[in-house]
C-alpha cells in the first residue's frame, strides 16, 4: 500500500486555494458599493415586499463577486496592476412589473464605476434623473428602454463623454 506524501497533499489544496477562491476574495467590491446595491434593493422592498429577485444581494454576503445580475472589474482610471475589483456592469433589466418610481434608482448613481447599465423592462415611472445619470461618467453603455420614463431627454446624458450605445425607447419621452 502507498501512502500519500502529506506535503504533496498540502501543496495541492493551497495551489487549488489560489486557483479557485483567491479570485472571488479579491473580486469583492467595495463597502459603499455594495451598500449602495443594498440600499437600491431595500428601496425596492419597501414599495414591494413579495420582491424577490437578487436574493443573492444581503448583507451577510461578504464575497460580492457572487451576487448575480452584477459584474465586477478593474478601475477604468487604474493605470496600475491593482488587485481592487468595482462594480462595471449592472444587469438589472426586468426585475419587477409593477410601477416604480425613478427616484428608486438614486443610489446606483453612488457607483461612479459603472460602464454598462441595464435597467430596461421595468417599469420605472417619472422623469430621467439628470443629475444622478451625470455621476456615471464612465457610462459606455444605457439601456433605459421599455419602462414609463416621462419628460424630455436630460441634457446631462449627451455629456457622458464615454457613452456609446443609449437606448431609450418604448417610454413616454417627450421629445423636442
Amino acid at each position: 500500500m502507498v501512502m500519500a506524501n502529506p506535503s504533496l497533499l498540502l501543496q495541492s489544496i493551497f495551489i487549488l486555494f489560489i486557483i479557485f477562491l483567491l479570485p472571488c476574495l479579491s473580486w469583492s467590491c467595495p463597502e459603499y458599493q455594495k451598500q449602495a446595491l443594498l440600499h437600491f434593493k431595500s428601496s425596492i422592498l419597501a414599495i414591494n415586499s413579495s420582491f424577490h429577485n437578487l436574493d443573492s444581494w444581503n448583507s451577510c454576503s461578504s464575497n460580492c463577486c457572487l451576487w448575480e445580475k452584477v459584474t465586477y472589474g478593474s478601475p477604468s482610471n487604474s493605470n496600475s496592476a491593482s488587485t481592487s475589483s468595482v462594480v462595471i456592469e449592472l444587469h438589472l433589466f426586468n426585475l419587477f412589473a409593477q410601477l416604480m418610481p425613478s427616484n428608486l434608482l438614486a443610489p446606483l448613481f453612488f457607483i461612479r464605476s459603472l460602464r454598462m447599465l441595464d435597467i430596461s423592462q421595468n417599469s420605472i415611472n417619472g422623469q430621467i434623473p439628470a443629475l444622478g445619470f451625470s455621476n456615471l461618467s464612465n457610462l459606455v453603455h444605457l439601456d433605459l428602454s421599455r419602462n414609463e420614463f416621462n419628460g424630455s431627454i436630460p441634457p446631462q446624458l449627451f455629456q457622458l463623454r464615454h457613452l456609446q450605445y443609449l437606448d431609450l425607447g418604448s417610454n413616454k419621452i417627450q421629445v423636442a
